[in-house]
């Protein structure tokens, strides 16, 4: 057990943690990103809705 824990802490000195401020980049380009795909999703969702209405409305639905 102790080699695995002396691993380990081996291991997690060679780690390379982001800086601060690629940190706010990267998190500032997941929200932008996450806000693009839920209009894109909506608008999707908005045009597909109105025409399967008017195609039932067309078909007798």
């Amino acid at each position: 057990m102790n080699t695995l824990l002396q691993n380990v802490k081996t291991e997690y000195k060679k780690v390379v943690w982001p800086s601060k401020d690629e940190t706010v980049k990267s998190t500032l380009l997941v929200a932008a990103m996450s806000v693009a795909v839920s209009v894109y999703v909506g608008a999707f969702d908005v045009i597909a809705s109105r025409i399967l209405s008017m195609m039932g409305t067309f078909f007798g639905g």
